[in-house]
């Protein structure tokens, strides 16, 4: 006579409990956020993470456990040579079912409160600029203090280095993984290297806020600049930036935005990964016209290599600091005593701020006692009777310089304006005339534009901070430099004198 099959219930072990609360717990709350990520009104990429990443993994990892502990159980049971029929049959008579019973319903019952409540909160939290910000503080310090001073403060990062949709999510977490364990192991770039390189392309991100087309028109711009003299002397500079775009009211592609309407195509090559150094320039018109620039002497890309990147030119290349800007020691103390922060009744209060701002430290504290003491030392030696009357101005003085110092200088991370180069300028470093200059020539041996006026024109300029007692003219007037160097600023690149070294 056959032996009967004995009927078991695949919720005898634990591990079948915990496999199956999981799971069920899993469903549940994916049907939940499935439901909050149709309905909600904007998108969320930390929301998709968990949605699509985070629960399907725990629903996975329960089922995963279950059919380990049937296989272990029917794997024992052909061992034994028993034959034993599994499914999931409640069996009230046998009490370690009903132990793992109460334990796989106690587990759903927990596990669906905690992933509710955790849930939300990593919502809140993971979507927050603290979350960017604070939680690698060393890392990403640099990042976070220049951002809380830009223009925009107001908007997540995320916005940004993530926006809505799946590709450019799913690379950034990928690469937040990588970043994760570089911290953890301590084997970080410092300084974190730049540009990102799965950013989302700029139409995506910064056109959802700024629209190309429109920008036209000049913008009015005021510059007050101070020399490294004894007596700080002033020089103003009033200039209309011509913004340009595509004008809607007259049809004409215009000014500095003509880089970036869209029907115009450019693109370029650049051979190291700053994209400093360009080469190669293609412009295409709405027509169909091309024209390719090459800078003389320079070697030429391999075109059929996977290594050369030909990169579409995107607001990025210029704005390549939006929210992370770096300023020089020079940008920094023209603001302070155009504001009067600093006085300039201190002598070469300018030239010993950048001396002591460019200086290097190891540490912040180190900075921090340095420069205070240099000051102090300074003016104690070099002045003893101004110091000894105006001590108070003195001090006013070495706490900006301090926070000048504190907003864009992080030597832990050998982070400042030196690694951190702004294109929106042609101080410091090359930015405009990386690809405007004599060197950048077509076929014809025509030079790429790079005439001053072609950016802005300048209304007034002069020795003085106010505006209105400088020598103006509204139809424009030739640039002037505050020292007496001739016409060689028409023939050499403003960082040719005005180095990262010098800061200005």
């Amino acid at each position: 006579m056959a032996e009967p099959v004995q009927k078991r219930t695949v919720f005898r072990t634990r591990m079948a409990a915990i496999g199956g609360a999981l799971f069920l717990a899993g469903g549940f709350l994916f049907l939940i956020l499935l439901f909050f990520d149709l309905t909600a009104s904007h998108e969320n990429p930390y929301r998709a993470l968990v949605t699509w990443v985070g629960v399907p993994f725990v629903i996975t990892l329960g089922f995963v456990l279950f059919v380990i502990s049937v296989w272990r159980q029917v794997r024992q049971a052909r061992k034994e040579g028993r034959k034993v029929k599994f499914n999931l049959s409640i069996d009230p008579t046998d009490p370690a079912y009903m132990r793992n019973l109460w334990l796989f319903l106690g587990l759903c019952a927990g596990l669906l409160i905690l992933v509710v409540y955790s849930g939300t909160k990593a919502y809140e939290a993971t979507d927050s600029v603290e979350f960017c910000g604070e939680t690698c503080h060393t890392v990403m310090e640099p990042q976070a203090v220049t951002y809380e001073n830009s223009a925009h403060a107001r908007v997540p990062c995320v916005d940004c280095h993530i926006g809505p949709g799946a590709s450019f999510y799913v690379r950034s977490k990928v690469d937040g993984i990588r970043q994760l364990w570089n911290t953890a192991l301590n084997t970080y770039s410092r300084p974190i290297e730049t540009p990102v390189a799965n950013l989302r392309p700029a139409q995506e991100t910064c056109e959802n806020c700024h629209w190309p087309r429109q920008f036209y028109g000049d913008k009015l711009v005021t510059r007050t600049y101070y020399r490294t003299d004894e007596d700080n002397s002033p020089w103003t500079i009033n200039l209309l930036l011509k913004i340009g775009g595509g004008n809607p009211r007259t049809g004409r592609n215009e000014g500095i935005h003509w880089h970036m309407v869209t029907a115009n195509d450019i693109s370029y090559v650049a051979t190291d990964h700053k994209r400093q150094n360009i080469v190669w320039v293609q412009v295409v018109t709405p027509e169909g016209d091309t024209t390719i620039y090459t800078r003389s002497g320079a070697d030429m890309p391999d075109f059929d290599s996977n290594t050369t990147e030909v990169r579409n030119f995107d607001c990025m290349d210029c704005h390549n600091r939006p929210s992370h800007k770096f300023l020089a020691p020079a940008t920094s103390l023209n603001l302070a005593l155009a504001a009067e922060r600093i006085s300039d009744d201190i002598p070469y209060i300018r030239q010993v701020g950048l001396e002591v701002l460019n200086a290097e430290y190891d540490t912040r504290p180190q900075a921090q006692t340095m420069i205070a003491d240099s000051l102090r030392t300074y003016y104690q030696e070099e002045y003893p009777e101004f110091y000894a009357a105006h001590e108070r101005e003195i001090d006013e003085a070495t706490l900006e310089i301090l926070d000048i110092y504190n907003h864009n200088f992080f030597p832990e991370m050998n982070t400042d304006y030196r690694v951190r180069e702004n294109n929106l300028s042609h101080f410091v470093n090359d930015g405009c005339f990386r690809c405007h200059s004599s060197a950048m020539q077509d076929a014809d041996g025509n030079s790429m534009e790079y005439d001053c006026e072609s950016c802005h024109l300048i209304l007034a300029q002069g020795p003085s901070e106010h505006p209105d007692s400088l020598e103006s003219n509204i139809s424009g007037l030739t640039f002037r430099h505050p020292e007496d160097i001739g016409e060689m600023w028409r023939e050499t690149l403003c960082t040719d004198c005005h180095t990262p070294e010098q800061g200005y």
